[in-house]
């Protein structure tokens, strides 16, 4: 029994499926496949163009407290709501300020998580990668994912498919092999409330690029 914070994890060991997806003939049946074993509660690891995510079925609990367990997370870290396509913002979203609809124009799909706020008072952190792979997963899948970084926390981020097996083979249950990811470095996290934003985690989206390129608008940063 391993303890995180306030969670108690007991680990299960499998045999984790790679699927190659360079054969393109066999694209779609690997993607079918992960998709299914997602919609079953299982744990994926897929390439992004930053790095490989983990991700589960958002309104599965015992999927989502794995994802802690396998990567010996802290409870308080909080996942990321993946997306397929900038409208499916709005599924999840009360309100979108300008700020957020302009960050949104220029940066997605790409390498930022933005974290809105909601209505209750608490927010979320919504991503739409910029990766064909990540996007056509989600979609088969047709329910909300939620996803990190497919590493041992305190791990450097896996950028392909080996990381991933070195760090979580036997605790999840498929990886889509995707090769090698674009960018090789972590996303850029920042919270927009109203018209200011708040840099969470610096990433390959530096603070002086998102100030360029809201330089002309009433942003505060």
């Amino acid at each position: 029994m391993l303890k995180y914070g306030s969670l108690k994890f007991r680990l299960v060991f499998m045999k984790t499926i790679i699927l190659n997806l360079k054969d393109r003939a066999l694209y779609w049946n690997h993607i079918e496949a992960a998709a299914y074993a997602l919609r079953a509660g299982e744990l994926v690891a897929f390439p992004t163009e930053t790095v490989y995510g983990l991700g589960a079925l958002r309104d599965n609990a015992k999927a989502v407290e794995r994802i802690y367990e396998v990567k010996k997370r802290a409870g308080e870290k909080r996942l990321t709501l993946m997306i397929a396509d900038p409208d499916d913002v709005t599924k999840y979203v009360d309100r979108l300020s300008d700020t957020a609809k302009r960050l949104m124009s220029l940066f997605w799909p790409g390498a930022m998580s933005i974290i809105f706020p909601l209505k209750n008072g608490s927010d979320i952190s919504i991503r739409l990668p910029d990766n064909a792979v990540a996007r056509d997963l989600i979609r088969a899948v047709k329910l909300p994912i939620v996803t990190t970084s497919a590493n041992i926390s305190g791990h450097p981020p896996a950028t392909d498919a080996q990381q991933v097996l070195m760090d979580l083979g036997g605790k999840i249950h498929t990886i889509l092999d995707g090769g090698s990811t674009r960018l090789r470095s972590s996303s850029t996290v920042l919270k927009v409330k109203d018209d200011t934003i708040e840099i969470i985690r610096h990433g390959i989206i530096t603070e002086s690029i998102i100030r360029s390129c809201l330089e002309n608008s009433l942003v505060k940063v």
